[in-house]
């Protein structure tokens, strides 16, 4: 948990494009900056619990918001309370956010910071600094790993299941090629043998597909809910899309050239 200025919080909330907020000195804000901890800084409004400062009681007068103040943040309960309350705390942690006029100032400003910080004989001023673009390259390094790792599981697990249900649909083409021509024989027409070993094949690759959909489907929900938000909120959107239009290229290839062989496999005999 830590305390904020009010006036160090209006200070943020401005570079953010937000408007500033008023309190008196009898109240506090409730501030989190991870999901995580969410539910408990709920509590702090719903059962109305009071913080008593310096002798002084402060109810909170807000439900719990998301607010980040920093990209270090790793779940947080923070409370903003009146400026007056803030001159009798020890300083634990201090957070300088900067917003540089463009991209050339940026890179220009994390350069002197790089320079002090390799140079400087003296204790460094600060511990740690990160830039908005060293912020998304590494946010876009995890995702491309995450990725990674699993198309790679992926479609090595889908080009076995395809190979084994290609491989198991020609040898049962093959093993009932006598019934096939007994139906043949019977006045069975070959658009109907066709048609009926299209929808056996089909029923096959798309049993274990729907499977997948179905287990892909919950894994992301509860990914997404408890793993991604970890590591930063991250759009997979684009991913998942590629992905699956992947999948249904390879899968349908694997589904198709099934079909043509099993039909050959019938017709020739």
């Amino acid at each position: 948990m830590m305390f904020v200025s009010l006036s160090d919080y209006n200070g943020l909330r401005k570079l953010q494009g937000m408007e500033a907020v008023d309190l008196s000195e009898n109240n506090y804000r409730i501030l989190y900056d991870k999901d995580t901890v969410r539910e408990l800084a709920r509590q702090f409004h719903d059962k109305n619990i009071n913080l008593t400062l310096d002798g002084n009681v402060l109810s909170p007068v807000n439900e719990a918001e998301e607010f980040i103040m920093s990209n270090s943040g790793m779940g947080q309960i923070i409370f903003v309370v009146a400026d007056a309350w803030m001159k009798n705390m020890n300083v634990d942690t201090m957070i300088w956010n900067v917003q540089c006029v463009s991209e050339d100032a940026a890179k220009e400003f994390g350069a002197l910071l790089d320079n002090y910080q390799e140079k400087s004989e003296r204790e460094c001023a600060f511990v740690h600094y990160v830039s908005k673009q060293q912020v998304y390259e590494s946010s876009v390094t995890t995702k491309a790993i995450i990725a990674f790792l699993a198309i790679y599981l992926g479609i090595v697990f889908m080009i076995a299941c395809a190979a084994i249900l290609a491989i198991q649909q020609l040898s049962e083409a093959t093993d009932n090629v006598e019934r096939y021509n007994l139906l043949k024989k019977l006045g069975v027409e070959r658009r109907e043998l066709n048609r009926a070993l299209f929808i056996q094949i089909l029923s096959y690759f798309l049993f274990p597909l729907l499977l997948a959909v179905i287990h892909s489907v919950v894994g992301l929900t509860v990914a997404s809910r408890e793993v991604i938000e970890v590591f930063g909120d991250m759009n997979v959107a684009s991913t998942i899309f590629a992905t699956s239009v992947f999948i249904v290229l390879v899968y349908g290839s694997y589904f198709l050239l099934t079909y043509v062989g099993s039909k050959s496999v019938i017709n020739k005999g």
